[in-house]
């Protein structure tokens, strides 16, 4: 949840602060990729014995956190390739949103289509921003913000699916317990 609502506050503000927007959202974007790898590095050990294919979490986590951490002490070269990074990062990350909603409706989640839906949102702005860099920084920062909402919005349901999940795998816990101690 808490990486949802940070893609969304990075949507926000890139929307509101296009002039500033292109050469901070160099730096914002690393320290970002280096934050969300962090906490989805955590996610994902947190929940090996959890999740089936976790490796794809940790493989999407550990992307970020390296990533991120080269682009955040390298500047220039952030700024100098920021168009290409952020199309790849979303088109990643929008693939990455279809295995995910696969898992959730696996798991019975009926939210699993608004994830799917999300993935292709970031996956087409993704598209978009390759096949027209040249737009210059207010279609990156437009799009970027765009593409920061549709994540945020598939952080959110994952994290609503997941703990709905979790709550239902409580209660045939401590159902099968009380079945338990009847028949004991």
């Amino acid at each position: 949840m808490i990486i949802g609502i940070m893609f969304i506050i990075a949507g926000i503000w890139t929307i509101t602060t296009p002039v500033a927007s292109f050469v901070a959202l160099a730096i914002f974007f690393a320290a970002f990729m280096f934050v969300s790898g962090i906490f989805n590095l955590i996610f994902a050990i947190s929940n090996r014995a959890d999740i089936e294919d976790w490796g794809w979490h940790l493989a999407g986590a550990i992307f970020d956190f390296v990533v991120g951490a080269i682009l955040f002490f390298h500047p220039p070269l952030t700024m100098a390739v920021l168009p290409y990074l952020v199309a790849f990062y979303f088109l990643f990350k929008g693939f990455a949103t279809f295995g995910f909603a696969f898992d959730m409706k696996r798991y019975g989640d009926s939210r699993w289509g608004w994830l799917l839906f999300s993935g292709s949102i970031s996956i087409l702005l993704a598209i978009m921003i390759i096949f027209n860099p040249t737009l210059g920084g207010l279609t990156i920062v437009i799009f970027t913000a765009m593409a920061f909402f549709s994540l945020g919005l598939f952080n959110i349901v994952l994290s609503l699916g997941l703990k709905k999940i979790k709550n239902k795998g409580q209660d045939m816990k401590e159902g099968l317990e009380e079945l338990k101690n009847r028949l004991s």
